[in-house]
């Protein structure tokens, strides 16, 4: 799709045998029979996409738009991520085999021959972050109190468990690579502590701060401001951190939809999409919308089903949202899908963007 103008390049309409008009279509790569996750490379050259139906992960070529490679990985995957230069994927497999320990592992991937060359071995491996500088991996896994932290440069990475957290699920790295902000799920996700925010100093491998929040199971870092959101039951709620102070800038939590928020997109104009992959979808859809320039929510958005997928638009007040298996396109300002939409055979999970 061209995300300035909404449009997406159509097959040429042809005429059959029998004289009747065969309506072009959109144009589309063939890769895999059910895909989930996809993640853009940094130079952009390249987006990764997972088949979930084999476990595979597809190569496909920006330009050519065509598929590149593929690596099959021992089990289901949530998640990968390239190397900050593009050489490597790293993807946390909870279930991999593991010689003489409990399974789960992050499975490394060289680009250049589409190989698994390396295992890291962390029990229930589920998520990662990457530091800027390449340096620094953090795993996070199921029913774990504990970051995992990976030195890459070592000349033997290894794994050191960290504990003190309470289930935390992903991180967000200062720009020197030196504090990785943990966002911590709590109660939620199965810790008898609170959801927060935690301050994890790198070259020392300590937890200076914790801010507690309402919910923690995603987050958003823009600049020195950090936006999280969760589900402490029975609502949703979203808050709002400064990294830098390590306060919390929301004195109450604000009310959001109800389910497993995991996604979060930022509009032009200030307001912060967020997602949810269940919730009731009754009376309320999965989609809520806060205003983060006065930390109010939005009026609750109409029940559509699951959102997987979410993109902000720049320089647009755009945000292409999946729901419910369908791409809708909302226009920020009225948090209401936009006239012009485009639709899709088949189900939808993801949307990505390869260039600018």
């Amino acid at each position: 799709m061209d995300t300035q103008n909404d449009t997406t390049p159509l097959t040429a309409q042809t005429v059959n045998a029998y004289g009747q008009i065969v309506p072009g279509v959109p144009v589309t790569i063939t890769v895999g029979s059910a895909l989930t996750f996809e993640v853009v490379s940094p130079d952009r050259t390249t987006t990764l996409v997972y088949d979930q139906t084999g476990n595979v992960l597809d190569f496909v070529d920006n330009a050519t738009e065509t598929v590149s490679g593929s690596v099959g990985l021992p089990d289901f995957a949530d998640m990968a991520l390239f190397s900050t230069d593009g050489t490597k994927v790293y993807a946390p497999v909870r279930n991999v085999p593991v010689t003489g320990a409990r399974p789960g592992a992050v499975q490394v991937i060289t680009v250049s021959s589409f190989t698994i060359t390396a295992t890291y071995a962390v029990p229930s491996a589920r998520y990662i972050a990457l530091s800027p500088s390449g340096q620094v991996l953090l795993v996070f896994a199921d029913d774990s109190d504990s970051v995992f932290l990976i030195n890459l440069s070592a000349t033997t990475p290894s794994p050191v468990e960290i504990p003190g957290f309470a289930r935390p699920v992903n991180a967000f790295f200062s720009s020197d690579s030196n504090t990785a902000y943990v966002i911590s799920c709590g109660v939620e996700c199965g810790s008898t502590s609170g959801a927060s925010v935690q301050q994890l100093d790198i070259p020392s491998q300590t937890i200076k701060a914790t801010v507690p929040v309402g919910g923690a199971s995603v987050g958003l870092l823009n600049s020195g401001t950090l936006y999280v959101a969760g589900n402490p039951g029975p609502a949703g709620t979203y808050d709002t951190v400064n990294v830098s102070t390590m306060a919390r800038l929301t004195a109450n939590s604000v009310a959001i939809g109800d389910g497993y928020h995991s996604t979060m997109a930022l509009s032009a104009n200030n307001k912060l999409y967020i997602g949810a992959r269940t919730c009731s979808n009754q009376t309320t859809g999965c989609l809520s919308v806060v205003n983060v320039a006065n930390n109010t929510a939005d009026a609750p958005l109409p029940p559509k089903g699951a959102v997987t997928g979410m993109l902000a638009i720049a320089n647009r007040n755009t945000v292409y949202v999946i729901e419910g298996g369908y791409q809708v396109i909302y226009d920020t300002t009225t948090d209401m899908p936009q006239k012009t939409q485009v639709v899709f055979a088949g189900a939808l999970y993801d949307v990505v963007q390869v260039d600018q």
